[in-house]
């Protein structure tokens, strides 16, 4: 598996603890960060190759900050977690992000679709 420098954005602190743990022990760098903002402006000054967003931020939402990063590095792919159904998200852009996940989140099928991602395999979401 290709390792892979990963945004990791969400606002429960003990969730991004973990996911961050977990992707360091899985050998990739990890930019945890709390807000989309933050993770914006972390985005213009690093070159991501995935970002794991929730959908549900406090200010910019994940998916406007997917659709940001998106137009500034479109290699990026792009994971966004919600608590919420897809529908419920409102945003019908299912193009916008490369996998839609729910929470909680098995971290073993996080590893499976990171492996995916980054070494181009086909998705099956």
């Amino acid at each position: 598996m290709n390792m892979a420098r990963i945004l990791v954005v969400e606002d429960d602190k003990l969730f991004l603890w973990t996911l961050n743990q977990f992707l360091k022990k899985e050998g990739h760098d990890v930019f945890p960060v709390t807000s989309g903002e933050l993770a914006f402006a972390l985005a213009q000054e690093q070159l991501i190759d995935v970002v794991i967003s929730d959908f549900r931020l406090p200010g910019l939402n994940g998916t406007d900050l997917i659709r940001k990063i998106r137009a500034l590095q479109p290699e990026a792919k792009t994971i966004l977690i919600s608590a919420y159904q897809r529908e419920e998200t409102g945003d019908d852009e299912e193009t916008l992000w490369h996998v839609y996940l729910n929470k909680p989140i098995e971290l073993g099928r996080l590893k499976e679709l990171l492996h995916d991602l980054t070494d181009g395999t086909e998705l099956d979401q």
